[in-house]
C-alpha cells in the first residue's frame, strides 16, 4: 500500500505538533514496518521547512529531512503537474498540486487533516486516525509509536 503524507502531517510529526503527533507518528511506524510505503511532495518539504525552521534551526531540520527519506520518498511536482494542475482550476492550487503529487506516487491514500482540500482528489484522503482506524479493522494492525526522527 502506498500513502502520501500531506504537510500538515509532516508538519505534525516532525515539529512533534500536539495534539496530532501521535497519530502522525503511528502513520509513520507503518513504514518503519514496511507495512506501506510512504510518500510525501517536495512542496511539502519546503513548507515544512518554512514553518519549523524557525523553531528547530536549519541544518537541524535539514539532517531530520534526511532522515525522514529513509522511511519516506519524496516525489517532486514538474512543469508538467503544475500545467495539469492549473488547468484543473481548483480553488487551492497548492492542494492540487498535492493530490498530483499522491497520484504519480500511485498513492492508495492521501493522509491530511484537511479533507476539505482534496474533496477533488483522485486518491481518496483520510486522516491519520481515519487511516489508523481501517488498518486495524481491516489487518488487525494496530501501529504504536517508534524511534522519532
Amino acid at each position: 500500500m502506498n500513502l502520501l503524507l500531506d504537510t500538515n502531517v509532516i508538519i505534525d510529526y516532525l515539529g512533534r505538533r500536539e495534539p496530532f503527533f501521535e497519530s502522525a507518528e503511528r502513520v509513520m511506524a507503518a513504514g518503519f514496518f514496511g507495512d506501506v510505503k510512504l510518500w510525501t511532495s517536495t512542496l511539502s518539504l519546503k513548507d515544512a521547512f518554512y514553518v519549523l525552521e524557525r523553531f528547530v534551526g536549519s541544518a537541524p531540520l535539514q539532517r531530520s529531512f534526511e532522515k525522514l527519506n529513509e522511511v519516506v520518498s519524496f516525489v517532486s511536482v514538474g512543469e508538467e503537474d503544475m500545467l495539469r494542475a492549473l488547468r484543473l482550476e481548483w480553488p487551492d492550487l497548492e492542494g492540487c498540486l498535492i493530490a498530483t503529487c499522491a497520484e504519480k506516487a500511485k498513492a492508495d491514500y492521501l493522509i491530511t487533516r484537511d479533507l476539505d482540500g482534496f474533496e477533488r482528489s483522485a486518491v481518496p484522503a483520510l486522516q491519520p486516525d481515519e487511516w489508523l482506524a481501517l488498518m486495524k479493522e481491516q489487518r488487525g494492525i494496530d501501529y504504536y509509536a517508534t524511534d522519532s526522527i
